[in-house]
């Protein structure tokens, strides 16, 4: 559209300028016929006052004949330039020049003869009648010249009129098309304007929509210039700087802010010093981004910050709490050293329950053979006093390590409590007040009963001697919810219902430092001889291959809480059994094939077998056991190691046996199952287990169990004491 009006625009000057010319070519033209008529009166008054002078013989009369001379000249000269674009009037303008300078001469020579001769002279002259031929032509001359330039006017007239008609439709056209191109440039604008109000409008949403973005993300964002002003930042910078929202403006140095959240740190410096970003650090360049860790005291937040430069020459200083990472990483590696140890207990557990078993076998077999009154039946028990320590100490590891095998059971822990709160008033002392708090509907937790009793006793033994003085001891049972938030901040913490046992005391309490390190196996506080460091870690063992979890509260001078998370269980609860002494010891005479590689435990657990009265056959290893029963060996009962050399395990071995000997019985005994039969921290369905080191009695009653001859006067609820797996 502006191209089109542009062409009309350029037609209608062209048409302006054509009209020019013609009107100019007009008036020329009129400048013509005005100097030919001039011309021709010129002429006539020069011959006027000729005739009057040679009439009269008055030299006035010349006066008009001589002011005409001059002028003739001149119309002359103009009528040639006016007449020089047209060849045709020039040729009239040669031969109009002749005729009138012939004319001219005639008048002056009749002039000559008035004045000379004369008027009979001049009137001779004139006679002759020259002059009127000569006027003849010179008006024959002008009126052709004339007509000529009459034509021409005409022409030229309607060459400005068409040129006129032109332009003025023309210029009708440019006037539409420039209201039009008007219109649409108005709309154009309009347009224009409503996408410039629309992308104003995109440009502030999208601003809305960073700012609201930056202020909800969880990091801190601050943007400095080159000259490290504070020129943006969201509603976190300033949280987790530790400052109020007042404290940062518009502009303010980057030194200032620093300033600000080191005080609030109560640190000398917190961020990076001016000098460090304009000069970099450790040897980098200053244009390199730049990533590290600071952890403020005052509140226990640990945060990561980045500061990436800009091209502009300033940089974005980016904040990230990692606090409960950090506190995360911390607990892995806890977990993970925990786990270590708990691999190096196990392995330990092995070599020496096998030197208990020989030990503690060996003196159960003298005993009975010395004489009532003998005084080496004092240094006997004491000696099985102390191997039965030997064995408690490697239950324990075995229980931090988490390789005891369990029993897990609902519980009633409410039915519980009141007769362990009676058994902790005994053993614990009149100093110490025992406090139980209840809880109405307590879910049924799924644990081993008796190693829950037994976490709870080793757990007010710390307590109480945590209160030397005196003190009270709190027991608390509660339903609990664990959530994910929790076990987002706690590893190993499986979400669910759990059922809370919390003992708490008002002691002493532990340092921080202590607190990092109770759950380790040998550590203690307490001086040489007053424990083995193994109680919270037997807690902390059983909790964990329960599938629960442990917690532990406590300040100097406050004293500390430790809370058990059991699993929910999801059927009813029992009361449990407690274990009631056999009137007689059971014996028999089946035939037993005794698997064992250790020679010397199998020396004595073959004596302990015969003297019960059964038929003893044994095997070093699998391979023999295989040998012997496939040689027509009687077999009625397998006591069998799980650990075993030689490649082959002891289930591996019962099961190559049991197609041999149809219904054969297998009783296994180990202090360190490696998994073999225990999986999950539960005995597998139908496995019967005897842990080392054990006593004579343990071993006839279990026996008697798994072939079902049990003794007289016992109970069908007897339970075999838990002890230690290893092999």
């Amino acid at each position: 559209m502006a191209g089109l009006v542009g062409i009309v625009g350029a037609m209608l000057w062209r048409e302006f300028d054509s009209g020019r010319a013609a009107a100019g070519w007009i008036q020329h033209t009129y400048e013509v016929l005005d100097a030919s008529r001039r011309l021709q009166l010129l002429v006539r008054e020069a011959e006027t006052g000729q005739r009057g002078f040679l009439l009269t013989g008055r030299e006035d009369y010349l006066r008009p004949y001589e002011d005409a001379l001059g002028q003739i000249t001149l119309l002359q000269g103009d009528l040639r330039r006016l007449t020089a674009d047209n060849p045709v009037q020039q040729e009239r303008m040669l031969a109009l020049a002749a005729t009138i300078q012939r004319k001219l001469e005639e008048m002056a020579q009749a002039i000559r003869l008035r004045r000379d001769l004369g008027l009979e002279a001049a009137q001779q002259l004139m006679q002759a009648d020259l002059g009127r031929t000569l006027m003849r032509s010179i008006e024959t001359m002008l009126d052709g010249l004339e007509a000529e330039e009459n034509q021409l006017l005409g022409q030229r007239i309607a060459d400005a009129e068409a040129t006129q008609r032109r332009a003025r439709w023309l210029a009708a056209v440019g006037t539409v098309l420039s209201i039009a191109l008007l219109l649409l440039a108005g709309r154009m604008l309009g347009l224009a304007r409503k996408r410039l109000m629309a992308a104003e409008a995109a440009q502030r949403r999208l601003a809305q929509q960073l700012t609201t973005s930056l202020d909800s993300i969880s990091q801190g964002i601050g943007v400095f210039d080159a000259e490290g002003r504070l020129q943006r930042w969201n509603a976190c910078f300033p949280v987790l700087l530790a400052l109020a929202e007042t404290d940062l403006r518009h502009g303010q140095p980057y030194a200032d802010i620093a300033g600000r959240a080191a005080a609030a740190a109560r640190t000398d410096a917190f961020l990076e010093t001016e000098a460090q970003i304009r000069h970099g650090r450790g040897g980098r360049s200053p244009r390199e981004p730049v990533v590290y860790e600071r952890h403020r005291a005052t509140d226990g937040r640990s945060l990561e910050l980045h500061r990436t430069p800009m091209p502009d020459g300033g940089f974005v200083l980016t904040m990230t709490d990692i606090t409960e990472r950090v506190r995360a990483a911390a607990t892995a590696r806890d977990a993970q050293r925990m786990h270590a140890m708990g691999q190096l207990t196990g392995g330990i557990a092995h070599d020496f329950n096998n030197l208990l078993a020989v030990i503690l076998g060996n003196l159960e077999l003298i005993r009975p053979k010395l004489d009532p009154g003998s005084p080496l039946l004092v240094r006997i028990d004491r000696a099985i006093w102390g191997a039965r320590r030997g064995a408690s100490l490697t239950q324990q590891l075995l229980a931090f390590a988490r390789k005891q095998p369990l029993a897990p059971a609902p519980i009633d822990v409410s039915a519980l409590l009141p007769d362990m709160a009676n058994l902790l008033r005994r053993t614990l002392g009149s100093h110490i007040e025992v406090r139980v708090v209840d809880a109405a509907g307590l879910w049924p937790a799924m644990a081993d009963a008796t190693q829950m009793e037994s976490a709870l006793l080793n757990l007010a033994l710390n307590a109480r001697d945590a209160m030397p003085e005196g003190g009270r001891l709190t027991i608390e049972v509660a339903n609990k919810v664990l959530d994910a938030d929790y076990a987002a901040r706690h590893v190993e913490v499986t979400p669910g219902d759990y059922v809370m046992l919390a003992v708490s005391d008002t002691g002493t309490g532990m340092p921080p430092e202590v607190l990092e390190r109770v759950f380790e196996p040998f550590f203690t506080t307490k001086e040489p001889g007053k424990g083995t460091g193994l109680g919270l870690a037997m807690v902390f063992g059983f909790v964990k291959q329960s599938g629960g979890h442990v917690k532990v509260y406590s300040e100097p001078g406050e004293g500390t809480t430790v809370r058990i998370y059991l699993p929910r269980a999801l059927a009813g609860a029992t009361g449990g059994l407690r274990p009631v002494a056999p009137a007689a010891l059971p014996s028999g005479d089946a035939a037993v094939l005794l698997l064992e590689d250790d020679a010397k435990v199998r020396e004595v657990t073959a004596a302990m077998l015969r003297e019960l009265g059964y038929r003893v056959q044994e095997a070093g290893d699998g391979a023999e056991a295989l040998r012997l029963v496939e040689a027509g060996a009687s077999v009625d009962l397998l006591l069998a190691d799980i650990v075993l050399s030689g490649g082959m395990k002891g289930n591996e071995a019962a099961r190559r046996l049991a197609p041999l000997r149809p219904g054969l019985r297998v009783l296994f005994m180990s202090g360190y199952t490696e998994n073999a039969i225990v999986h999950h921290g539960r005995l597998d369905d139908g496995v019967h287990l005897i842990g080392k080191p054990f006593t004579r009695e343990q071993l006839a009653l279990k026996i008697a169990e798994v072939l079902g001859q049990p003794a007289s006067g016992q109970a069908q609820g007897v339970a075999t004491p838990a002890a230690p797996p290893g092999g």
